[in-house]
């Protein structure tokens, strides 16, 4: 195969058997302006057409193998080739041949010899011919696809960007304007669409927050009542992580829904145990036993600052100003609360603050590990199940080389029912909050901080008979302000993005 590679007003296939009538042909053509290749046979044309793009072919007749009959219907016959243009190259002698070559989809024919003139003239209809089927071929597409794209929205489907309309609503013909009208009409229904969806999610997750608030908000106060007789905060963990456990296993053979067994699966539930129920629990109740319930309630909102801290560095959650005054707000209800030399006195030493301060940093690795683990492989039942048999395994070598394990008649003689309470809170609890945090995302989520702050307060004063002073109400009003400011993520990324504005791009 030889030619040219300079593209003009068009490309051409040369297909003669002849290698001088090849050589005066590419030569006119050139001279006519077009690019110009050439092939010997009827299976060289097939494979230079489905490799390269040809506005026109000049089709020799006689050729020996595979002649131009056949090269013409097998080209009329292909989906893909059969819009070519093709000119039959014929002698006068061979007449007969080009009217049967036209009669099988032949757009023109050429006599040998050739006029330059002529040769042009043919050339350039032909090559309009097809430039104008292209165009017409594409018009028709595009409408099609408008039709398709009807087919879509009568599914529901308003999102814009899953039309795939953003080329043809550029067109300046009545194409385009209509496509444009279809365009801001869905932009407009999904617009409306999505308000509904983030005020339902804002009411989704408000009520989980409440849900998951008021319910573990009752262990401070539970907490406080069992440590005020000088119990070992281990033993107690001890005991309320493994009926914690049989409650959840129970919860698994029910549903059927098994923790994983592979290493990255174990590992995750060890990492979750240690810090979301272990450790937690075990700075709870040490805390417990010198800080009033209501304290700890109040430095549970230093949850919410940790996990968008953590979050924002790693770049789980992007970082967001609103979000972030929001936080700290939260932050502040802690920082007043523990303002040294306050008028309440119920503010203990700031050893057993800063102990009581751990709780929520445990909280905030859990919240993040639970954020990062992919939705595949997240099952809030398993990962329920997996977590806390993971943190009564760990506790229990730490309990009894450590000498304290309460015995069994003891502790549940006295302690049962809190115990059995305690377990049940954490149990519904690390369901909830799995399920929270896969729902809404870790800064959200862990606004329940904010809702057990709340709700602590309400047990407190309920259960133990503790007072609100000034300081307290002015931590509560810097929680408020806080939760106000924060949204579920689905909420704030979908606020972020204006609907329709990608509509029109390439």
């Amino acid at each position: 195969m030889n030619g040219s590679s300079q593209h003009l007003s068009g490309r051409v296939l040369v297909v003669d058997d002849q290698k001088t009538n090849r050589m005066k042909m590419e030569f006119a053509v050139q001279n006519l302006g077009f690019a110009v290749e050439s092939v010997a046979g009827g299976i060289e044309c097939l494979d230079a057409l489905r490799e390269q793009s040809f506005d026109i072919l000049l089709l020799d007749i006689v050729m020996p193998g595979m002649d131009g009959f056949e090269v013409l219907r097998t080209i009329k016959a292909d989906p893909t080739l059969r819009d070519i243009p093709v000119i039959v190259i014929s002698s006068l002698e061979e007449m007969e041949d080009s009217v049967r070559a036209i009669e099988l989809g032949a757009e023109d024919f050429l006599t040998k010899p050739f006029n330059p003139v002529l040769l042009k003239a043919r050339l350039g209809a032909g090559i309009e011919r097809k430039r104008l089927r292209d165009k017409e071929l594409e018009y028709l597409q595009q409408v099609d696809r408008l039709a398709a794209a009807s087919g879509v929205i009568e599914r529901k489907d308003f999102d814009p960007s899953r039309l795939d309309l953003s080329d043809i609503a550029k067109r300046d013909d009545q194409l385009g304007n209509l496509t444009r009208v279809f365009l801001g009409m869905a932009s407009e229904v999904y617009r409306r669409e999505q308000n509904l969806r983030n005020q339902i999610s804002l009411l989704k997750g408000g009520f989980l927050l409440l849900l998951l608030g008021a319910c573990w908000g009752l262990v401070p106060s539970l907490s406080r009542i069992i440590m005020v007789d000088g119990l070992h905060p281990l033993g107690a963990v001890f005991w309320t992580l493994w009926i914690s456990a049989g409650m959840m296993l129970a919860v698994t053979v029910i549903t059927g829904r098994y923790p994983g067994t592979s290493w990255p699966e174990i590992r995750r539930y060890l990492l979750l145990g240690l810090f979301g129920n272990a450790l937690s629990q075990v700075f709870l109740l040490w805390a417990a036993s010198e800080v009033s319930a209501m304290i700890i309630s109040i430095i549970l909102a230093a949850e919410s600052f940790m996990v968008f801290i953590i979050a924002a560095s790693f770049g789980f959650e992007a970082p967001s100003l609103k979000r972030f005054i929001g936080l700290c707000l939260g932050l502040a209800c802690v920082v007043i609360i523990m303002v040294p030399g306050n008028a309440t006195g119920v503010v203990g030493g700031w050893v057993w603050m800063l102990i009581a301060l751990f709780v929520p940093f445990c909280y905030a690795i859990e919240d993040i590990i639970v954020a990062a683990i992919p939705d595949d492989e997240c099952d809030s039942i398993a990962l329920a199940t997996g977590t806390i048999i993971a943190a009564a395994l760990l506790m229990t070598p730490l309990t009894l080389l450590s000498g304290s394990f309460i015995p069994p008649a003891f502790a549940f003689a006295e302690y049962g029912w809190a115990f059995f309470l305690i377990a049940a809170i954490s149990t519904f609890s690390t369901i909830l909050l799995i399920y929270t945090i896969r729902t809404t995302g870790a800064v959200f989520a862990s606004q329940a901080g904010y809702a057990m702050t709340a709700a602590g307060i309400f047990w407190s004063v309920l259960l133990l008979g503790e007072s609100m002073s000034v300081w307290v109400w002015a931590a509560l009003a810097c929680l408020v302000s806080g939760l106000a400011l924060v949204m579920p993520k689905q909420v704030e990324e979908a606020a972020e993005i204006k609907p329709g504005e990608r509509i029109f791009e390439t």
